[in-house]
Order: structure tokens, then C-alpha cells, then sequence
């Protein structure tokens, strides 16, 4: 908390970001538009070519919606919904401190530096890994789903940090899961932003995409 700012960090309570996305779904890059608020709202837009896939954690449900989705609205649950609820809470570096009770630490070796790995943990298993920059940044998040076939990881590396409002943030985040890959670079952010409770709604229904 004190690299990420110090006493600054409480004062961060939204942002508004704008930047490209580029993953499995688009294979190149497009613009992206990120909603934030505090303590865990999360929204992302995708303007892929064929629509907007819209990304929406309200703090409690999650939602998928977009030309990218098996059916026109997706609602998360188990690991999904976890996995969106993670994302959200990590936007603000005080998020993840009081998302859980049980944790442990110790070191890694990560990009040839060591690293300090703060473990969390539900029911005596392991839920995610966070791993802190020898500066006190988090710079690296593993977060393990259970499904039929066992435990999959998803990735989350931290990059480009800048100081926002005097809080720094992560401009650079990439994600890696057994099946895809995606890349966010942020270009703007602004701190503070007002944004609209709708920003945060669950989402109309996608169009299916015509041929």
C-alpha cells in the first residue's frame, strides 16, 4: 500500500481508461474502454469489428455480453464469476487486502528478481498467488479455477506503472489462461471520473452477428 501511494491510494475511488485490446477473439488490436469504482465495480468494453463485448462486474454479479459470447448474454458464475470479482478488486491497490482471511507469505524468483508471494486461501486450498515487486508493486496475479478436470490457472502480469492522482497504476496487463491470450495497453486514465451507475449494469443482450 505504501508503494502504490500511501495515504493517496483511499483517495482513488474511480476511474474512467481508454487504450486497445488486443486477445484470442480479435487478433489484432482495438480500442478498449475501461469503468472502475471503487471498492469492486469492473467494466470493460471490446469494440471488436463485428460489435462491443461488454464486460460487466456490479460488485456482487457478473456479466458477458457480445458478438464474442456462445449466446447473447452470459451470466458468470463459479470460477468466472470469482475470476471477474478478482479483476475488479485488483483495480485499486487496497482492493484484494480485505478479500480474504487466510493468507501465508513467502519468496519467488520472478524475471530474474525475487519477489514476495502473499498466498490467499479459502477452506484450507490455495485461491491466489500475489506476487510484489522488490519496490512493494503487484506485478504478477495466478488465480486457480477448479473445474472437471482439475485446476486452471489464469495469469494476470502488471506492467507500465504510472502515478495517477499520486497513485500508481498498472497501464500495461496481460492475461494468460490454458486456452487464450489477451493484451491491455492503457493510453489515458482519468482519475476520479464520474461515472454513470449504468456503466455498471447488467447489459442488454448481444445481437447475434449476421453473415
Amino acid at each position: 500500500m505504501q508503494a502504490a501511494g500511501g495515504d493517496r491510494v483511499a483517495k482513488l475511488t474511480s476511474y474512467a481508461a481508454k487504450g486497445t485490446y488486443e486477445g484470442f477473439d480479435t487478433l489484432k488490436q482495438v480500442p478498449v474502454e475501461i469503468y472502475a469504482k471503487a471498492p469492486n465495480m469492473y467494466t470493460t468494453l471490446v469494440h471488436m469489428d463485428m460489435g462491443v463485448s461488454t464486460r460487466v462486474y456490479d460488485g456482487k454479479a457478473g456479466y458477458m455480453a457480445g458478438p464474442d459470447t456462445p449466446v447473447p448474454l452470459v451470466t458468470l458464475s463459479s470460477g468466472n464469476l470469482d475470476r471477474a470479482r478478482l479483476e475488479a478488486l485488483a483495480a485499486f491497490p487496497g482492493g484484494l487486502r480485505q478479500a480474504y482471511t487466510q493468507w501465508r507469505g513467502g519468496r519467488a524468483v520472478l524475471n530474474d528478481e525475487e519477489v514476495t508471494v502473499l498466498q490467499a486461501s479459502e477452506n484450507g486450498n490455495p485461491v491466489v498467488n500475489l506476487y510484489f515487486s522488490p519496490a512493494g508493486l503487484l506485478v504478477r496475479m495466478v488465480r486457480w479455477t477448479p473445474t472437471p478436470v482439475g485446476f486452471v490457472p489464469t495469469q494476470v502480469d502488471y506492467s507500465d506503472f504510472r502515478e495517477v492522482a499520486g497513485v500508481k497504476i498498472p497501464f500495461h496487463r496481460q492475461v494468460s489462461q490454458t486456452y487464450m491470450r489477451m493484451d491491455v495497453q492503457l493510453t489515458d486514465l482519468q482519475p476520479n471520473a464520474t461515472i454513470p451507475a449504468s456503466r455498471f449494469a447488467k447489459p442488454a443482450a448481444a445481437p447475434r452477428p449476421t453473415a
